[in-house]
């Protein structure tokens, strides 16, 4: 497939890495407190558990557990940020999903001293091939942030995690099966496979407030 053909209207790296920055360090983030303080205050008040987290709460913040939580979400936000980066970097660069890197022979003399770029076979069984193996890739790069996510939001919400875990499950399947189809049908299973991951991690910047602040945080 090669390069992407330059535009006039091909964002700068600057404006774009603003653009990922944008989302992936304060819009998500956002939405991730959004459900998770949904989530927290329909089942404390809703469904009778509020009880149950205070109790939970209270063993966090008396053992300081609360920073393990904070901290582990402070490097979930250290690792979008180098995504930011990196995404920043793509459009300018006309490299096309599912090619995370571009290889050049480096000559410096001879009849390669101009080869093209080596770039993934985006076509036939073999693009297929590419773009399936980019979809266990993509699921592996984020697996054990998620699970960490998982283990540290479910001492907390139990049943609730399980559940978004099996959100995020099915999500990252149909996220493989789609890109393997094509690289634009992968957002139908990408998108919420996200959803889950932040909605688990804003349980967890959750579970990091409620810790630390117990007494001062009376809902």
């Amino acid at each position: 497939m090669g390069l992407q053909r330059q535009k006039e209207n091909t964002p700068t790296e600057a404006a774009e890495t603003c653009f990922y920055r944008i989302m992936l360090l304060l819009v998500m983030p956002v939405f991730g407190q959004v459900f998770a303080w949904t989530t927290y205050l329909c089942s404390s008040r809703l469904l009778g558990h509020k009880s149950m987290y205070d109790k939970k709460f209270a063993f966090i913040h008396e053992f300081q557990f609360g920073y393990v939580y904070l901290a582990v979400w402070i490097l979930g936000i250290a690792r979008a940020a180098l995504v930011a980066n990196a995404n920043g970097a793509r459009a300018p660069a006309r490299v096309e999903r599912p090619d995370q890197h571009v290889y050049k022979i480096m000559d410096g003399a001879g009849s390669l001293k101009d080869a093209p770029y080596v770039m993934m076979a985006g076509t036939g069984p073999q693009g297929r091939f590419n773009r399936a193996q980019r979809g266990v890739f993509n699921s592996d790069e984020m697996m054990p942030m998620v699970l960490t996510n998982i283990v540290l939001a479910g001492l907390v919400f139990g049943p609730i995690v399980a559940c978004l875990a099996l959100l995020i499950g099915c999500s990252r399947v149909l996220f493989g099966v789609k890109y393997k189809e094509s690289t634009k049908n992968r957002l139908a299973g990408f998108l919420p496979s996200v959803i889950g991951e932040k909605w688990v991690e804003g349980l967890v910047l959750l579970c990091a407030i409620k810790g630390i602040f117990f007494s001062a945080i009376p809902v």
